[in-house]
């Protein structure tokens, strides 16, 4: 399989991630501004405005009806600058929801999706029972779904308005956080997805995930390496030495593998391809391992002064554990790696 971006795919890449770079640069993730911040608002307005809310809603609903390649690479554009808003939930998430309702989707799921095309709300998923909230307050509503990992029961989702969070240092600084709180009930509505879609779609945001933590792993490889060039000890610029030279190429191979892991899943999962659980549940686990080695390596060739707290280095290690976090681990991952290749 071809793994090089064609030109349309090399044009959404180079846009991205000139985009990111200018709207939300490191500066800006530190704040974890709150979605009241009418600059955060404005942030999303415009990121719907570059089409990238309706990549993956089918062209019947105004969307542009591309696939997973495309959305992998502007969540990596998002995850290289550590985006503190919910681009997984509403850029894949529910127009993929929507793509496997068919014909006669629920009018509220239609509303969801051409709301935030046209960037005027953000929305984050969890499932009933979770603990914990991120991007509290960071999103306009909140998506509690009923049948997230059990594909036993119905798919019922309700929407809530998202509660505020706070920011904390030690877990990640550039996220707001919040407990999640029983609500007394809830407005359910039921999606009508046979298991095989449900399924599908889960895995889709599972590996829109890891192509964050590709693209934050690959700015923490980028900041080690500018370092390495332009530090000098006894004489020479440290990148010179082998200590430091091989670990950062074992970072870079991580690196890699994490990407062409996630380009393969995307492209399986756009093709059809009978593998396509294997596939993402090996990008879920090389992109943690990847993304864990290396943004220990961006603190380990930083010394002393990357083990502050104040330094870059440990945005990067802390989106990147948020992330493996969300996706259950390294050891869940490998575990399901392991029984799909046993099957």
């Amino acid at each position: 399989m071809d793994f090089a971006l064609n030109d349309e795919q090399q044009m959404l890449h180079a846009s991205a991630h000139r985009f990111f770079a200018d709207h939300h640069p490191l500066t800006r993730a530190r704040r974890a501004l709150p979605w009241t911040d009418a600059t955060q608002q404005s942030l999303w307005s415009d990121m719907a405005g570059m089409g990238w809310m309706a990549l993956l809603v089918p062209e019947a609903h105004d969307g542009l009806g591309l696939g997973m390649s495309e959305a992998c690479i502007v969540a990596e554009a998002a995850g290289q600058q550590l985006l503190n808003l919910p681009l997984a939930g509403s850029a894949v998430l529910l127009p993929l929801w929507l793509q496997a309702c068919g014909d006669t989707p629920p009018a509220a799921l239609r509303d969801c999706v051409r709301a935030a095309m046209a960037g005027e709300r953000a929305f984050h998923g969890i499932a009933e029972g979770d603990g914990w909230i991120d991007h509290a307050g960071q999103a306009s509503d909140l998506v509690v779904v009923q049948g997230w990992h059990d594909d036993t029961v119905p798919l019922r989702v309700a929407l809530l308005p998202m509660p505020e969070g706070v920011a904390s240092d030690a877990l990640d600084p550039t996220l707001r956080q919040a407990p999640a709180t029983p609500a007394p009930s809830l407005a359910w509505e039921t999606l009508p997805i046979a298991p095989e879609a449900r399924a599908r779609v889960r895995a889709a945001h599972r590996v829109a995930l890891a192509a964050e933590l590709v693209g934050t792993a690959q700015a923490a490889l980028d900041l080690a390496c500018a370092y390495a060039r332009e530090r000098v000890q006894f004489g020479k610029v440290i990148g010179s030495y082998q200590a430091i030279k091989h670990q950062l190429a074992n970072a870079w191979m991580g690196v890699d593998n994490a990407r062409l892991a996630v380009r393969y899943a995307a492209a399986s999962f756009d093709g059809g391809l009978p593998d396509w659980r294997f596939a993402c549940a090996a990008a879920e686990f090389t992109a943690i391992e990847g993304a864990q080695q290396t943004t220990r390596t961006a603190i380990q060739v930083h010394g002393g002064m990357g083990f502050t707290w104040e330094h870059d280095a440990h945005l990067y290690l802390k989106r990147a554990q948020h992330l493996a976090t969300r996706l259950g681990g390294a050891s869940r991952a490998l575990d399901r790696v392991e029984a799909l290749a046993l099957a």
